[in-house]
């Protein structure tokens, strides 16, 4: 009898145990990353660039002002230490200064070790020249969000950079410029090398998008000989062709934490 009832107790408390066991709540793995945040600084000279009446100097004397600044990225990943592309999201983004458009959550970045950050200027041709309404209305390749759609022949405008300049400072007159990128010639992929990790807790990078290396280095540009560029005719594409190359150190990871 004694025998029986310490059967009894003993399976009585192992299902207990096992009942307690599946109530607890499980431990979460530190090296699962919660998530990445990605926030676009834009800079003229190191200081935040803002559109509106704030007035930026160029070496030659110019001197502008920012009313539009608009980007659709395509192929934004992460870059793995063998280079393997991790998308963030579906790799497309809208980033617009003027309305402050400037963060973006993935909570789903995925935990490990990466060298930097990468992102295509503009959809690829079958997207840049697809339906834009197809697209849900919050996607950034939908043109009723953006406004950066030209129609079925022109597809989308990659970047749009826009506003006022005087020839110098003490100069009365007040003239435009307006540079818009398109057509997947310009299709150009920026890598911006930063080593960190994902592990834990999330974190934040910020991507430091500098407006005044557009115009320099290695070719200065001087917007009272030029002023506008929509990427169509001889002059035009030659114009944007070089306001590109300068932006080859323009977009950097400025941290991780």
């Amino acid at each position: 009898m004694k025998n029986i009832l310490f059967i009894l107790l003993t399976l009585g408390f192992a299902l207990c145990f096992q009942s307690c066991k599946k109530d607890m709540p499980k431990q979460e793995d530190p090296k699962i990353q919660k998530g990445l945040t990605l926030t676009v600084l834009p800079t003229w000279e190191g200081a935040t660039m803002v559109t509106g009446k704030m007035q930026y100097s160029k070496p030659d004397g110019e001197v502008l002002q920012l009313r539009t600044w608009g980007m659709i990225l395509a192929k934004l990943a992460l870059v793995k230490d063998d280079n393997t592309l991790v998308l963030l999201g579906d790799g497309y983004q809208w980033v617009d200064v003027a309305s402050g458009r400037l963060s973006f959550n993935y909570p789903d970045a995925p935990a490990g070790n990466y060298k930097g950050i990468q992102f295509q200027l503009g959809p690829d041709s079958a997207q840049n020249h697809g339906d834009p309404t197809l697209w849900p209305a919050n996607h950034p390749l939908n043109g009723n969000l953006t406004g950066l759609h030209w129609g079925w022949a022109g597809g989308y405008v990659f970047q749009a950079f826009d506003g006022e300049f005087k020839d110098s400072a003490s100069a009365t007159v007040t003239k435009g410029f307006s540079f818009h990128t398109a057509g997947n010639a310009f299709n150009q992929v920026f890598f911006m090398p930063f080593n960190f990790e994902l592990a834990g807790a999330p974190k934040t990078a910020v991507l430091e998008f500098k407006a005044d290396e557009f115009f320099k280095n290695p070719t200065e540009l001087h917007l009272k000989d030029k002023s506008v560029s929509h990427s169509t005719g001889n002059d035009e594409i030659t114009l944007m062709s070089k306001l590109i190359g300068n932006a080859a150190d323009a977009f950097t990871v400025k941290s991780v934490n």
